[in-house]
């Protein structure tokens, strides 16, 4: 375990995991379209239906859903030895372990949603997709606010808290506008990907998003993944503080 806690080894965890969360969707849709699908911005799960486009997000959301719980658990396991290194109170401790957890789960699902498209698996999809979703935006509002009390501690962290704390709101705001955009599309109702709905929007395995509210709420996804994305990539420069006296 001490192993895994090497300031290399999870710089290096950090930065894969980063890297495959933010190639993964980039590849996917340009596979998206040499897969011949329409040039607008679709839902991330919607790439997984053709066949090339499928094959990078099943293969890529694998592989970074693995990473992003190990990296999650391993620099949490260092913030957790740095608060209490530094006295800092048990209920910091608590949220970032609360942090953390949020985190693993995401990636597990991660994991999970790449070997389930909606259209095949639809119930489990939507589950792990709000897995996903609230436990990353969860996990960057809980990251942020440990950061600002590690910021009390140690000046030298108070260059990430405003940075932070943008990204957390960027998924926050991402998070609600893509609800909200689904209940003013379907209603309040736990089957917001409606099937019947989905599949009539099916040409071939290309999904086509001529509803303004859904297409409105792609948007938003994609707002809330590439501030995940970014957040992950902040983490990377913090763990040469936190680990400096592993």
């Amino acid at each position: 375990m001490s192993n895994l806690l090497q300031k290399k080894t999870v710089e290096r965890t950090l930065a894969s995991a980063a890297a495959f969360l933010a190639v993964t969707p980039i590849l996917t849709y340009v596979l998206w379209l040499s897969d011949g699908c329409d040039p607008y911005l679709p839902f991330i799960s919607d790439m997984d239906l053709p066949e090339r486009s499928g094959a990078s997000f099943t293969v890529g959301y694998a592989i970074s859903g693995i990473l992003l719980a190990c990296s999650s658990l391993q620099f949490g396991i260092l913030r957790e030895r740095w608060l209490i290194r530094n006295g800092v109170e048990r209920s910091w401790v608590f949220l970032n372990r609360f942090s953390f957890i949020s985190s693993i789960l995401s990636g597990i699902s991660l994991f999970w949603i790449s070997f389930t498209p909606w259209d095949e698996h639809l119930v489990l999809h939507i589950a792990q997709a709000n897995v996903i979703f609230i436990g990353s935006v969860a996990w960057a509002v809980c990251v942020s606010l440990v950061t600002s009390r590690m910021a009390d501690s140690d000046p030298s962290f108070s260059g990430l808290v405003r940075h932070r704390f943008a990204l957390a709101a960027a998924g926050l705001i991402g998070l609600l506008g893509m609800g909200e955009r689904f209940v003013r599309f379907s209603g309040i109702t736990m089957d917001m990907y409606a099937l019947e709905e989905r599949l009539t929007m099916l040409d071939q395995d290309c999904v086509s998003l001529n509803e303004t509210l859904l297409s409105q709420a792609a948007f938003f996804e994609w707002v809330l993944a590439a501030s995940m994305v970014l957040m992950v990539a902040s983490l990377v420069p913090e763990v040469r503080k936190i680990a400096e006296q592993e």
